[in-house]
């Protein structure tokens, strides 16, 4: 093994990173896990820095992105990213707003999970992977739920899906978004209500509400065939 991740530090990362944002903020997003990850370098320079910034349980998604050198996306101009693109649709129809293209890319760029924003984006898994057949951590860690993806997500999915219901009944955004279909039976298992299904283009969506927040499953921003307009629509609905 020529490369080994510091295990402890790991597990910690594991166990208390949660994604970006503000927990009081009033629009929340969770998805399955992040993208990246896609070598132990890019792995390992995260985690350091996390570590680096005081192990915070939210990060400030610009300042986070840009001590990890991965500044793209918050730049004048910069390029829509392919799953935030969708969210924030989602979010500017069900404020009553526009969700056009220069809006989004500005909302991007300025506001998307900002500590002190609106927004808060959680991950049901902690550690990031360019897709779900990749899985580098049984190579560079002797921690015994990353031998396999099968048992990483198993145990640890199990836990952070507790913890996520928990933070929402704590918290009470407005709306809660989880978004992958493939995923739809975490979804209600994070949940815990009963959901109602809905179509929208020919493509479905899970509604529900905790206490106060209405709690929306749809499908994956980078989902073949899946339009803008159904993001939008999305929205329109979680507004009432």
């Amino acid at each position: 093994m020529s490369s080994v991740f510091d295990d402890e530090l790991l597990a910690d990362y594991m166990s208390d990173f949660w994604g970006y944002g503000n927990p009081q903020g009033r629009y929340w997003f969770v998805g399955m896990e992040e993208g990246g990850g896609d070598s132990y370098d890019d792995i390992a320079r995260r985690i350091s820095q996390w570590d680096k910034r005081g192990r915070n349980s939210l990060e400030d998604i610009y300042e986070y992105h840009m001590d990890i050198q991965v500044p793209k996306w918050f730049k004048k101009g910069a390029p829509l990213q392919s799953t935030w693109n969708k969210l924030i649709r989602v979010l500017l129809a069900a404020k009553g707003e526009e969700p056009e293209r220069e809006a989004v890319r500005a909302y991007q760029i300025d506001r998307l999970a900002r500590a002190d924003d609106e927004v808060c984006l959680l991950e049901l898994l902690p550690l990031p992977s360019p897709s779900t057949t990749h899985w580098l951590y049984s190579q560079h860690s002797t921690i015994p739920e990353l031998r396999s993806r099968e048992e990483y997500t198993r145990v640890v999915g199990e836990y952070r899906a507790t913890k996520i219901n928990e933070m929402i009944t704590k918290q009470q955004p407005a709306f809660v978004m989880f978004y992958g279909m493939s995923y739809l039976d975490w979804w209600k298992k994070v949940a815990g209500v009963d959901l109602v299904k809905h179509d929208f283009q020919d493509k479905a969506a899970y509604f529900g509400e905790i206490g106060g927040t209405k709690l929306a499953v749809t499908q994956h921003p980078v989902a073949t065939g899946v339009t803008l307009e159904y993001f939008h629509s999305v929205g329109r609905y979680l507004r009432g």
